[in-house]
This record gives C-alpha cells, structure tokens and sequence, in this order.
C-alpha cells in the first residue's frame, strides 16, 4: 500500500512539476518530498517522472499510473469521510459493503431474513465496485463484505468464505439486433454498445481470454464497457431501446424479462461470477453474526 505522503508527493508533482513548487504546497522539505516520490517509483517498480533541472515531467509510465493514483486518493477520500460518517451510526446499525453484482442476489434476500430476527436493526449497504475492499474493511469501514476479492492482500484477522459461483447474464432490448444472430460469444457480444459495473482486472483477464487471449483481445477488452456505472437502476435503464447489451445476475434482469421488455442474449459460451464474502474475526456482534449464518447458506 502506497503511503498517503507519497501518493500526495506524486499527485502534487504531476499537478505542478515544479519539486519546490510541490514540497512547498505540501509543506515539507525538499528532501522529504523528493523521498515520497522515490518511494512512489519504488511501489510502482518503473521511473514516473523525466527529471531536469528545473522542471519534471511524467513518463509515458507516469501518465498510465496517474488515473490509477487519482482514483486512489479518491478512494482514501470516499473512506476518510465515510468512516467518520460510520462511527456516529452507533451500534444498531450493521455496516454492508458490496460490489454491484451482489445487491439483489445476495444482499435482498440475506438483508429480509436477518430483519425477520432483528426487525430494529438498520442498515447501511455501501454499493461500489471497490479496489481495496480488505483494506476498507480492516479499517472499520465495513462490518461485512460482498463482492469481488481478486485483490486479496495478506489480511490479518479477516474471515473469506467463497460464496457459490453464478452464471453471468447479458441482456438487450427485444428488439436489438443480436437476438437475431443465434447464439453468442464475448466476441460477439463486444460488436455492439456494452454497459456494466466497472471490470476488475479479473474480468478483464477472464474477457481477454475468453476473446482468445492475443493482443486484439486485450484491445478490444480494454475498450469495455463503453458506459460504466456501478448502479444497476442506471444501467437497465439504458435497455430501454435496442441500443446497449448489459451484463448482470440473472436477478437484476427478472421483471424486465418478465414484461418482456428485454430478452436474454442466447450465448455459446458462460462466465461466473467470483464473489466472497469476508469479514473481520474480531469485533463481532450479534446482528454480524446472524447476517454471516445467513450468508452462509449460499457458499460454495
């Protein structure tokens, strides 16, 4: 994990390319924040910035690593304000994170049974398709998390159970043109507009290899989805005319197939989902527990 003056020293640096100009917003010597940067380069394994005397620049490495440290510190942000939110909920509220996947599938019918036994208890379901989600629930943002743990850094004290794999679906509008070309591949499914939650880098090496794993595939995997948003309500909605194919559980899909609004895309081949549920081993309460019993039933 990149520490937080370094990720600051780099975006700072980016910002400005001035070094002086970057210590001195940051307010730490010179020798101090040419150390962050360092530090940095060192996590990333590759030089981020051309240095000259009076200016530095990003390398072609710098500029594919600046979007990526953007979006961690805005993760740090998201977590920083969230966790201060979350210690004023106080103890009869049990704290949900989950990546969209998992909303209807897992989190409705888990959230209706532990409600059935704790009918006071509150909830709050944090949705987003996180990066570091072991990190945030180490750090007390979470009391449980669903979703997808491709990155699975060594985690002190923290419980995964591997939750029973389901097929993924991909549905259009009724109307929409690849319910007429019989059934489907990745390949075929990427010929037309595609929307879904962000793809981890799981999916996109499971995509990429499912597209026959060559430099054509990685191109064309790395150009999806063409809308990206981690809020089923927005993306379903986009299948309101025969324009985009989406991907999803087949739950999120169930009364729109049923109003025969949209219909399956027929597919030759099928990919599953990787979803864990983790939480941490200490600090545990009953509403926690009850919530792990549940999810329990839907394990692999």
């Amino acid at each position: 994990m990149i520490n937080e003056n370094a990720l600051t020293a780099f975006l700072s640096l980016a910002e400005t390319g001035s070094f002086q100009n970057a210590a001195r917003a940051m307010g730490v010597s010179n020798a101090s924040f040419s150390r962050y940067v360092g530090q940095v380069e060192d996590h990333a394994g590759v030089a981020l910035f051309d240095r000259s005397r009076n200016s530095s620049t990003l390398t072609r490495a710098g500029q594919e690593f600046l979007p990526i440290a953007k979006a961690l510190r805005e993760d740090l942000d998201r977590f920083a304000t969230r966790v201060t939110s979350l210690r004023e909920t106080g103890p009869g509220t049990l704290l949900i994170g989950c990546g969209p996947l998992t909303t209807r599938t897992l989190i409705l019918p888990v959230l209706r049974s532990v409600r059935r036994v704790m009918p006071d208890l509150r909830f709050r379901v944090l949705v987003s398709a996180y990066a570091r989600p072991l990190d945030l629930l180490q750090a007390g943002e979470f009391d449980v998390f669903l979703g997808d743990l491709t990155y699975t850094p060594e985690a002190d004290d923290v419980e995964i159970m591997v939750m029973e794999k389901q097929e993924i679906q991909f549905v259009a509008h009724r109307d929409h043109e690849i319910h007429q070309r019989g059934p489907q591949t990745m390949a075929g499914i990427f010929d037309f507009p595609f929307a879904s939650p962000h793809l981890h880098k799981h999916w996109k090496a499971t995509l990429t290899k499912s597209l026959g794993g060559d430099a054509a595939a990685v191109e064309k995997v790395n150009a999806q989805p063409r809308i990206e948003c981690d809020d089923y309500n927005f993306l379903t909605g986009l299948l309101v005319e025969p324009d985009y194919i989406v991907g999803g559980m087949p739950d999120t899909f169930e009364e729109l197939i049923r109003a025969k609004k949209v219909k399956p895309v027929s597919m030759k081949q099928s990919l599953t989902w990787n979803i864990c549920a983790a939480r941490k081993s200490q600090n545990t309460s009953d509403a926690l527990e009850l919530c792990w019993s549940e999810l329990a039933k839907y394990r692999a």
